[in-house]
């Protein structure tokens, strides 16, 4: 549902003129306004963080919102929810060309100053925080090029995010992970060594990593991490998923086979689960395969 600005409306009186040679009629008089009991609505404020709450549950609405906050001058902000939004509902180009565009523009979340005023305003000096949420932003357009699968795209996104923000950790692990896809798993190894401190996000690059060293060849170090990872999240769809294919990589073809059981068990809707189906297919066509 769209989000608008309440805008105050004014009423005019006008007054009838007697026609100056017949009779004068009377006229009742105009009733008087009296202030009404309850005030009137303050106008809505725009928020980024209003904007984005609902892109999971509802992103047509987030979307309309985001549009009509950028046509109220919402700006960069504006624009970024509504990639968000695209991406949500499947037009990840598009909201990946956005994004990828919105990362390069300095002077978040201002941007340079309109057509018409390029004078009005000293050069830009970015500030650390600016700098930052470009890269969160190149972050975002990397992953809506993953999902586009155009690996090249989001590599070169999430490089330019690192420029950014050298240490941040999701910028890492998916700057790995398009690594990893583009046959390039040492990198992803370099990047993911030493392991982020924060549990969650170790967690995720351990499951990364395991699978640049299963591309190595290097199967008991994959293992290795595939099983800290479980340690911390047994449940963990991609964690089972990896560690299925690590089993299957070492002749161990039933417990491959319980993982990628489990995972389409926990979430049969997930992506995970999709690809474990096609395991387990491909195991029941060539039960010896490796």
């Amino acid at each position: 549902m769209a989000v608008g600005l309440v805008l105050a409306a004014g009423l005019a009186c006008g007054r009838a003129r007697a026609d100056e040679t017949g009779p004068v009629k009377e006229e009742a008089a105009p009733p008087i306004a009296t202030p009404s009991s309850t005030p009137p609505a303050a106008p809505q404020g725009w928020d980024f963080n209003h904007c984005t709450a609902t892109l999971a549950d509802d992103p047509d609405g987030a979307r309309d919102y985001a549009e009509d906050w950028r046509s109220h001058g919402g700006g960069l902000e504006a624009e970024q929810c509504a990639a968000l939004a695209q991406m949500e509902l499947g037009d990840v180009a598009t909201a990946a060309t956005t994004l990828d565009r919105l990362a390069h523009v300095p002077d978040w979340p201002d941007g340079p100053p309109p057509e018409g005023r390029r004078g009005s305003r000293q050069a830009v000096v970015e500030t650390p925080a600016s700098r930052l949420r470009r890269a969160s932003v190149a972050e975002a357009a990397a992953r809506a090029w993953q999902a586009d699968d155009s690996p090249k795209q989001a590599f070169d996104s999430a490089t330019y995010g690192l420029a950014l923000a050298p240490d941040d950790p999701a910028l890492k692990l998916v700057y790995a992970r398009v690594a990893v896809e583009l046959g390039q798993p040492q990198r992803a190894i370099d990047m993911l060594t030493p392991l982020p401190s924060a549990p969650g996000a170790r967690d995720e690059a351990l499951v990364a990593r395991a699978g640049a060293w299963r591309k190595l060849g290097r199967i008991d170090q994959g293992m290795a991490d595939i099983n800290a990872a479980l340690h911390d999240m047994p449940h963990n769809g991609a964690a089972l998923l990896e560690r299925g294919i690590l089993y299957q990589r070492q002749g161990q073809m039933e417990l491959a086979r319980a993982d990628w059981l489990d995972v389409v068990r926990q979430a049969p809707d997930s992506d995970e689960a999709d690809l474990a189906r096609q395991d387990l297919a491909l195991l029941e066509t060539d039960p010896e395969a490796p």
